[in-house]
Parts: C-alpha cells; structure tokens; sequence
C-alpha cells in the first residue's frame, strides 16, 4: 500500500464504489456484525444517490495503484444528528475494501489533514450503537462519545477535536 491517493470520485467510480458498498455489507453479514446491512443500504444507497452527493459534497476514493480499494464521503453541513453549529467536518460512507489492513488510518489521516486546511474544530460521524468493534476503532482512533440516538436508528456520536 505504498502508493495510496485520494481522488474526488467520478461518476465512472460509482458501480466500483457499490460493489465495495456490497463486498462490506455481505462481510458484515457473514460474520454476524450489526452495521450496514445490504438489505436497505444498497436501495437507501443506490446509483443516482450517489450521482446526486458528488454534486453537492465531497465523496472521495482511494486508490491504490490505481484500484479504488476505499472510499468516504465528506460534508461541511451541519450533519442531522448533531444539535450545534460548531465548525465540523461530517465524515460518512466510510469503507474500504477486504484485505487492506491500515487503509482506514491512512484516509482519517487524510480527513484531518482536509479538516486542518479548512480550519475546522472537529471531526464528527455516526455509527451503529450495537457495534463493539466499531465504536471501539473510533475509540483508539481519537473519538471521544458525544452522545447516543434511536432515530433513525440506534447510532452513537463519534468526535475528534482537531
């Protein structure tokens, strides 16, 4: 993995960019671990979806030699499940394929680094409640728990302070 990039996805990425969505929830299923499940998020989540967020946010890919092999979504509104107005960054879609140990650290790393640039305070997402080693990642990760929810679904609130 020594020649990772970032890229702002294209709309030629999106069938790439399900088909990891898809590899991920399936993972998830198999091994009995409540996150996504393909059963709604591929129809919340489809084509024109994501066609519809590249024009309005920033959803990225990571390549590696030129295989999309992680991607994320970054948005600089104030996310649905936060109560304030402090300057944020709102990370979400945040996947990367099977067999690239260490990926996920690199593209938070990138994310601060984006979050620096724009002088924002905080790093902020969302996750399933009821997910042990996800909520565990964010923890050593430099998340501190902000909070909990039931609607729309069980989720906890994850925050970094930049």
């Amino acid at each position: 993995m020594n020649n990772i990039k970032f890229e702002l996805a294209k709309v030629n990425d999106i069938t790439i960019i399900l088909e990891i969505i898809k590899e991920r929830c399936d993972w998830f299923l198999k091994n009995n671990i409540q996150q996504w499940g393909s059963w709604y998020y591929e129809d919340l989540y489809d084509h024109k979806y994501f066609l519809e967020t590249m024009k309005k946010n920033n959803l990225y890919v990571v390549k590696n030699n030129e295989e999309i092999v992680g991607l994320f979504l970054l948005k600089y509104e104030n996310d649905k499940y936060w109560k304030d107005s402090c300057p944020a960054i709102y990370l979400d879609h945040f996947v990367t394929k099977l067999g690239y140990p260490g990926l996920g650290e690199k593209i938070l790393e990138f994310i601060r680094n984006k979050a620096h640039e724009k002088n924002l305070k905080y790093l902020r997402l969302d996750c399933m409640r009821c997910n042990p080693k996800i909520n565990e990642y964010y923890q050593k990760h430099g998340f501190k728990n902000k909070g909990e929810g039931n609607e729309p679904y069980e989720y906890r609130l994850w925050e970094m302070e930049l």
